[in-house]
């Protein structure tokens, strides 16, 4: 056997042991992110928003968090299945639109009071629904 071939066989070694290394790390790296994304995005969400629905003026909170809740989307899409990026873009769309259907309380006890029925609520319901579809892909990540 020639004199370089043990050197050939070490460096190969070792090129390959570095390579699978940088793979391991990589998704590593990647795992981890995707974890924080995921726990950013339930946090923007879950924590001030669908705890406080109820309590305070629907339209008001969306509306301070509204920043916050599309970095989180934003920051959350790149994790999110090949399998499952069609149903994530119709929760977006979705939440998106009932975001912008809500209306200040005021103006619906006004609505209310004016017709004579109980405050509608409806657009806040639909808000939840749509906050608790795009709850579900960071519960499945």
């Amino acid at each position: 056997m020639p004199s370089w071939e043990p050197v050939a066989i070490a460096v190969a070694l070792a090129i390959g042991l570095s390579l699978l290394g940088l793979l391991i790390n990589r998704r590593r790296a990647r795992t981890k992110a995707k974890r924080e994304a995921s726990k950013t995005f339930r946090s923007a969400f879950f924590a001030e928003t669908i705890a406080n629905l109820d309590n305070k003026d629907a339209y008001l909170l969306i509306s301070h968090a509204q920043a916050k809740h599309d970095a989180a989307i934003i920051e959350f899409r790149p994790f999110v299945g090949p399998k499952r990026i069609e149903h994530f873009d119709a929760a977006e769309q979705k939440f998106h639109r009932c975001r912008s259907e809500l209306q200040p309380r005021v103006l619906k006890v006004h609505k209310a009071i004016d017709l004579q029925k109980p405050v509608d609520n409806s657009d806040t319901v639909r808000l939840r629904e749509a906050l608790n579809e795009l709850l579900a892909f960071a519960d499945k990540t």
